[in-house]
C-alpha cells in the first residue's frame, strides 16, 4: 500500500513539475518558433522536452535510490534551494507582468513567455527544429538544483523500499511530466495557428495564468518554509494546478470559439 501511495505521489509532482514556470516559457518559445517555420515537431515540443528531463531525473534517482541510500541533503542546502525556487518563481511572475504590459501597448509586438533558465540557453538551442535538441534542452533543465533535490527526497525513500523502484519512479514521474508539457505544447501549438488577433488574445489569457502559477507558488513555498503546518497534501497541490491550467485552457478554447463566430456572422 505504501508504494502504491508513493508512485501516485511521484506521478502528480510530475504533473505539478511540468507546470514550472521555466518549462511552460521555454516550450512557449520553442513552439512558437517551430510553428512559424511549420516545422512537424511544432505541437510535440513539450513531449520532446519532458522527455529530455524526465530521461535525466530518472538516472538522478537511480544514482540516488540505487547507490547513495545513506545520502542526505543537508538542511541548510535544502533551505537555499527552497529560497532559490521562491525568487526564480517570482521574478517570472514579475517579468512577465512587466512583458503583458508592455506588448499591451504594441499592437505589432506579441506576448511572448519568458523564462529565467530559458536566458541561459546559446542561440543555436533556443531556435532549434531538431528534435534531439529539444530532448537535450529539457535534459539541461534536470541539472537545477531545485530538480535534484526534489527528486531526492522520492529516490533515497524508494530505494530503502525496493533497488529498482527509484527507476520506475523516475519513468512515472516523466509520465506525469510529458502529459502536462505536451498538453502545454499543443495549447501554445493551437494559438499560434489560430487568427493573429485571436491568437494574441488568447495566448495573454495564457500568460496571465502563468503569472498566477508563479505568483501563487511562490508564496506557497515560502509560507510553508515559515509555517510547515500550513503545507498542503502535494497530491492535492499537483491536481489543483493541473487542474487550473486545464481550465484555463478551456475558457480561452470556449472564447476563440465564440469570436470566430462573431467573425462568421459578420
Amino acid at each position: 500500500m505504501e508504494t502504491i501511495s508513493l508512485i501516485l505521489l511521484v506521478f502528480v509532482l510530475g504533473l505539478r513539475h511540468g507546470l514550472d514556470a521555466d518549462h511552460l516559457a521555454c516550450i512557449d518559445g520553442l513552439t512558437r518558433y517551430n510553428g512559424r517555420l511549420n516545422s512537424p515537431i511544432a505541437r510535440w515540443v513539450g513531449l520532446l522536452f519532458s522527455f529530455g528531463h524526465g530521461l535525466v531525473v530518472t538516472i538522478i534517482a537511480a544514482i540516488l535510490g540505487i547507490f547513495m541510500k545513506s545520502f542526505t541533503i543537508p538542511d541548510l542546502v535544502n533551505a537555499l534551494v527552497t529560497w532559490i525556487s521562491i525568487v526564480s518563481l517570482f521574478a517570472i511572475g514579475t517579468l512577465n507582468i512587466f512583458n503583458l504590459l508592455r506588448t499591451k501597448s504594441s499592437a505589432e509586438e506579441d506576448f511572448q513567455v519568458k523564462g529565467i533558465k530559458g536566458k541561459f540557453l546559446p542561440k543555436m538551442l533556443k531556435e532549434t527544429t531538431n528534435p534531439f535538441f529539444v530532448i537535450l534542452i529539457g535534459g539541461l533543465f534536470a541539472l537545477a538544483a531545485e530538480t535534484v533535490s526534489q527528486t531526492s527526497m522520492w529516490a533515497i525513500a524508494a530505494g530503502n523500499t525496493a533497488s529498482l523502484l527509484p527507476v520506475l519512479l523516475g519513468i512515472i514521474f516523466m509520465a506525469g511530466m510529458m502529459i502536462t508539457d505536451t498538453f502545454d505544447s499543443i495549447v501554445a501549438f493551437r494559438l499560434i495557428k489560430d487568427s493573429n488577433r485571436l491568437g494574441q488574445s488568447a495566448s495573454r489569457i495564457m500568460g496571465w495564468v502563468i503569472v498566477a502559477l508563479a505568483y501563487g507558488v511562490s508564496f506557497y513555498e515560502a509560507f510553508t518554509f515559515f509555517f510547515p503546518s500550513a503545507e498542503l497534501d502535494f497530491e492535492i497541490l499537483g491536481v489543483m494546478l493541473f487542474g487550473l491550467f486545464g481550465l484555463s485552457y478551456v475558457i480561452v478554447s470556449y472564447r476563440i470559439k465564440k469570436q470566430l463566430e462573431i467573425t462568421v456572422k459578420n
